[in-house]
């Protein structure tokens, strides 16, 4: 500290000091002989000779003199405060969502850990407000304790890096921040300060536990395997290097392409409102807009598409197909004869709706047949029910009623499967191609018409269902192609 004043007095020997950041001001007092006639005012004078008045402190001035008129000194009381000057805030980048940091180390080459568990990042929509910069700030000046100004620094600007998959627009009611805005669907990804949305989620090793389940609003990329009961739901298309290994829901807005093998089993499904297309699949079960290209083999599969199935190089074993506008493949059923069923339908028989009518006349169908065995004799002579005991006779009577509303139930369910299949006429040019071999077994099915083969059938060959769908036609073979 530097002393800036003296002053000394038959009452005291007074010194003031200032700090070395200039901000406090003390002073140092001796008593004198007639320090009992030490005065506030007097004391006030010195202080205020160097130190403006509304930066002393007055109660610290009046416990100084109070202390001296009984004869004791201080050796460095703060008796004023200068204002310290406050440097402008840096500006910043703050972030409204989450976003996905590559993980280091021995996960340094896997683009998600615990993906679902973690919640490493969100989904965001194109138009999304995802961050904000913030402008610095101006500083606020200060002023040391003997009146003079303290200058402040202005905060730092900041530029953090993105690309064009990332807008800042500029907010003209609100001047403190620019809005950075999604220009693509996709997550925010950081790669090292450098920020960009990614429109496709890409997990370069298998779907696993060490994932989790994807629900994405991009398209998805696995590099290796869909391991057992994981899904994946994408607004755009999945596509998977490995294979399926069965209990997934995958789900895509768009198209699915499995590179490997995709097993299904219970509990599995596959929704694509565009193509789906594998290697091979067994016990599989979709719901496809587009078309269905299978390169090897479907074994045992539940195979619907609203478009046609298109895979001459494969062979169809076991299951159902339901298309539209045509099927074609290799070789359908095998040489032990498992019932393969090929099913030319229109529009409204592929969709969910129809497909639950189905279901439920199948549960319907099944209930009545189980009552008949029940009823037995009495269903066709139902007269012969009041000569029964009572006991026997309400039973009876209960089971009829039942029965009756499953029939009239079923009849309502047909009308409305009548409607269905009415409403719609089937593709004019939907066919059934096979290339090579139809094994026994095989049939050929368009809504009550089944052509079910009793002999292997050499391709190349094709068949049609008559425009009324009476009947199964055979025709030359012509390549099956659909826009």
């Amino acid at each position: 500290m530097k002393v800036v004043h003296r002053k000394e007095t038959n009452v005291m020997i007074l010194e003031l000091l200032v700090s070395d950041d200039r901000l406090k001001l003390f002073a140092r007092v001796v008593p004198q002989a007639e320090c009992n006639l030490a005065r506030e005012d007097e004391f006030l004078k010195e202080v205020e000779s160097i130190a403006p008045k509304d930066l002393i402190d007055r109660m610290v001035v009046w416990d100084i003199v109070s202390e001296l008129r009984q004869g004791k000194g201080c050796e460095g009381r703060r008796v004023a405060r200068g204002v310290a000057p406050v440097q402008g805030r840096d500006g910043k980048l703050v972030w409204l969502v989450r976003r996905f940091t590559p993980g280091k180390g021995e996960d340094a080459d896997r683009e998600f850990v615990d993906f679902f568990t973690l919640g490493l990042f969100e989904n965001v929509a194109k138009g999304r407000e995802v961050a904000r910069i913030y402008k610095p700030t101006g500083g606020t000046p200060g002023m040391d304790v003997l009146g003079k100004p303290l200058s402040t620094k202005s905060g730092r600007a900041i530029s953090p890096r993105f690309d064009k998959t990332i807008e800042p627009r500029a907010d003209d009611a609100e001047e403190a921040y620019t809005t950075l805005v999604a220009a693509v669907d996709g997550y925010v990804h950081d790669e090292g300060g450098k920020f960009t949305i990614r429109e496709v989620l890409h997990v370069t090793g298998n779907l696993d536990y060490s994932m989790g389940h994807i629900d994405f609003i991009g398209s998805v990329r696995i590099g290796g395997d869909v391991q057992k009961g994981f899904n994946i739901k994408a607004r755009g298309k999945i596509e998977v290097l490995g294979s399926v290994l069965g209990d997934n829901v995958i789900t895509s807005e768009s198209s699915v392409t499995i590179k490997g093998f995709h097993y299904g089993g219970e509990g599995s499904s596959l929704s694509a409102k565009g193509d789906y297309t594998v290697d091979s699949a067994e016990k599989v079960s979709t719901d496809v807009g587009g078309n269905i290209f299978v390169a090897r083999e479907a074994r045992e599969c539940a195979l619907c598409s609203s478009s046609a199935v298109i895979s001459p190089r494969a062979a169809f074993i076991g299951g159902t197909v339901w298309c539209v506008k045509g099927f074609e493949g290799r070789v359908v059923g095998n040489p032990a004869g498992v019932k393969t069923v090929i099913e030319i339908r229109n529009e409204l028989e592929v969709t969910k709706e129809y497909r639950k009518l189905s279901e439920n006349l199948r549960k319907y169908a099944a209930a009545g047949a189980a009552l008949e065995l029940h009823i037995g004799p009495y269903l066709k002579n139902r007269n012969r029910v009041p000569l029964l005991r009572n006991q026997f006779k309400e039973k009876m009577m209960a089971l009829l009623d039942k029965y009756d509303q499953v029939q009239k139930s079923l009849e309502h369910l047909r009308g409305i499967e009548k409607r269905m299949r009415e409403g719609k006429p089937l593709e004019s040019s939907a066919r059934v191609n096979i290339r090579e071999t139809a094994h026994a077994g095989t049939a050929l099915k368009t809504g009550e018409t089944v052509l079910e083969f009793k002999d292997p059938q050499t391709g190349p060959i094709s068949f049609r269902p008559s425009d009324d769908r009476s009947e199964w036609q055979q025709q030359e073979y012509v390549e099956l192609t659909v826009e």
